[in-house]
C-alpha cells in the first residue's frame, strides 16, 4: 500500500500539539481558500512509475473551509475537483474534512485531509506567504494509493464564496513557477541512506520540467531494489522541494530546500513519515543542459515574462483574493 505524503522541512510532528500560536488564528478563522488559476495545474501519475506512461496533465481545484482557528489549531472540511486537461468536461471530486490542521507561529503548515469515502489520510505540509501586501497558504502535496497518484502544489487564497466563484481550469499559457526551469536537461547525485540504504548513492535526471513540476528516471546500487526508479516532485518559488521516488511500486517522499543554479545546484531533504523525520539526504548537480539550451530557456522565459505583463493591462472583474502571488496582480 503506498502512503499519501507531503511535506516540507522544517516542522516535527510531535510539537504540533504545544505549538500555542495565535498569530495566524485570525486570518484562517472561519474562512474559504482556494487555488489560483495559475497553480491549478497538477499532474497524474501511474502508483507504480512516474515516467511510463509519462504524467497526465489536469486542473485540481481544491476549496477548504475552515472553521475557527484556536492556538493555530484549526479543522474543516475540503473539496478537491480534477479536471483531465485531455477531457475538461469530465470532473473527479473528493471531498475531505480536515482534521486537524496547525500552523506554527513562524507559518509553516500541516494539514491532515481524511477522505470521506476511504478514510484514508494525506498530509499536507506547507508555508503561510505575504506577497504583495497579500497571505496565501503555499500547499504541497502527494495522494493516491498503488494504482493512481496526483501531486500538486498551489498558493490557496481566501475567498468569499457568497460573491466569488473559483476557476476550474488551468490556462495552458500561464506558467508562474519559472524560477526552477533551469533544472530541466540536469542531472543529480544523491546521497541517501533512506532510498539507497547506509551510505548508499544514486543519480536522477529531470527529463522535464513545467510550472514547478519535475520528472524523470533514477538509478540506485545495482543488484537492490533502488537499481532503477522513477520520481517526480515540485519546486514553489521559493525553493520548498517536494520529492517523490517510485521504488518497485513503493512511495518515499523527501522534502526540503533547493539552492544555487546549475552546477552550484543542492538539494538537502529529508523523508518524513507523520511522526519523525529521517536522515538527511543531499542531491547536487553533476551535468547542466548545454549553454545553448539554457540560452533558448532564458529566451522562453523572457517571452513568458512579456505576456504576463501584457495580461496585467486586460480590464476584467476579479475578486480581491484573486491575485498573482509572483506578480501583485489580479489573476489572468
Amino acid at each position: 500500500m503506498i502512503r499519501a505524503v507531503a511535506v516540507l522541512l522544517g516542522i516535527v510532528a510531535p510539537g504540533f500539539a504545544s505549538a500555542q500560536s495565535t498569530t495566524w488564528d485570525a486570518i484562517l478563522s472561519n474562512s474559504h481558500w482556494y487555488v489560483l488559476q495559475e497553480n491549478l495545474l497538477a499532474y497524474v501519475t501511474s502508483g507504480t512509475s512516474f515516467t511510463d506512461p509519462a504524467p497526465l496533465a489536469g486542473s485540481d481545484q481544491t476549496l477548504w473551509n475552515l472553521g475557527t482557528a484556536t492556538n493555530g489549531l484549526f479543522t474543516g472540511t475540503a473539496v478537491a475537483t480534477l479536471r483531465p486537461s485531455s477531457n475538461p468536461l469530465i470532473a473527479i471530486s473528493s471531498t475531505m474534512s480536515i482534521a486537524p490542521g496547525i500552523v506554527t507561529d513562524a507559518g509553516q503548515i500541516r494539514m491532515t485531509f481524511v477522505n470521506a469515502s476511504s478514510g484514508s489520510e494525506t498530509i499536507g505540509i506547507g508555508q503561510m506567504r505575504t506577497i504583495s501586501g497579500t497571505t496565501y497558504m503555499e500547499m504541497q502535496m502527494i495522494t493516491g494509493n498503488s494504482t493512481v497518484l496526483t501531486t500538486h502544489w498551489a498558493y490557496m487564497a481566501a475567498y468569499d464564496p457568497d460573491t466569488f466563484t473559483p476557476p476550474s481550469l488551468f490556462p495552458d499559457g500561464t506558467l508562474l513557477s519559472q524560477e526552477w526551469r533551469w533544472t530541466e536537461g540536469s542531472t543529480w547525485q544523491m546521497q541517501s541512506d533512506t532510498l539507497f540504504g547506509a551510505a548508499g548513492a544514486g543519480t536522477f535526471t529531470v527529463t522535464d520540467y513545467r510550472n514547478g513540476y519535475f520528472w524523470g528516471p533514477g538509478s540506485g546500487p545495482p543488484s537492490t531494489a533502488a537499481e532503477t526508479f522513477t520520481h517526480i516532485g515540485s519546486i514553489t518559488p521559493e525553493g520548498n522541494v517536494l520529492f517523490n521516488v517510485l521504488i518497485g511500486g513503493t512511495l518515499t517522499s523527501l522534502a526540503g530546500q533547493i539552492t544555487g543554479t546549475g552546477l552550484t545546484g543542492r538539494m538537502a531533504l529529508r523523508p518524513y513519515d507523520g511522526s519523525a523525520f529521517g536522515p538527511e539526504a543531499i542531491a547536487t548537480v553533476v551535468t547542466v543542459p548545454e549553454p545553448a539550451t539554457i540560452a533558448l530557456v532564458a529566451v522562453a522565459t523572457a517571452a513568458w515574462a512579456a505576456v504576463q505583463a501584457a495580461g496585467r493591462h486586460r480590464s476584467c472583474r476579479r475578486s480581491r483574493s484573486d491575485r498573482s502571488p509572483r506578480t501583485g496582480a489580479r489573476a489572468a
